[in-house]
């Protein structure tokens, strides 16, 4: 598959993980003090089984709420997912449109790892960016899905505490206050 149809399959699958909230497991002297559902790893369908499950076990119809009370309950239960969960999943379905096993386990992933050797390489030439690359940010703490890219400006989805969960976010690579510390790309996918 490759072209428009795989872009809107791809935006397909994004579309399932918009709006769900951020959630990291909090750590304290490397151990887990509060942790929510599959430690923000979780794929859309688990995250919305999760959701409906509890929601069924308080009483509460799901169909009745707006996006922001849905929101809410996921918050407030622990159920969201962070950047590289979010980045793992995708890779993951991404490879599958394009005939490529990317054997990652979302659960032991983390943003720097997918921006680090022997996972991924740098692409410094900006002209070569495709969908699936990466955007490092927060000295690997932080990490982006591209979409598309046109001349300089890419078209991403990631997740984070400040934008409040999934979320499409669009930059161009040339402005200096757009925070890259590089774009990666799985040497799978090269």
């Amino acid at each position: 598959m490759v072209g428009p149809e795989l872009i809107n399959q791809l935006k397909l699958e994004i579309s399932k993980y918009i709006g769900i909230p951020y959630w990291k497991n909090t750590l304290k002297d490397g151990k887990i003090i509060k942790e929510g559902f599959m430690g923000g790893k979780g794929s859309a369908k688990d995250i919305a089984l999760k959701t409906v499950e509890l929601a069924n076990y308080q009483n509460l119809k799901l169909l009745n709420l707006s996006e922001k009370e849905i929101y809410n309950f996921q918050k407030k239960n622990k159920i969201g997912i962070d950047c590289s969960g979010l980045v793992s999943q995708l890779l993951i379905f991404y490879g599958s449109l394009i005939n490529k096993k990317v054997d990652l386990n979302p659960r032991k992933t983390s943003a720097d790892m997918l921006t680090s050797s022997p996972l991924a390489k740098q692409i410094t030439d900006f002209s070569q960016i495709q969908i699936g690359d990466l955007v490092r940010q927060k000295n690997g703490h932080h990490v982006l899905f591209i979409i598309e890219k046109k001349d300089n400006i890419i078209l991403y989805v990631d997740s984070s505490q400040s934008n409040r969960g999934v979320h499409y976010g669009q930059a161009d690579l040339t402005d200096p206050n757009f925070e890259n510390q590089g774009i990666y790309r799985l040497f799978l996918f090269d």
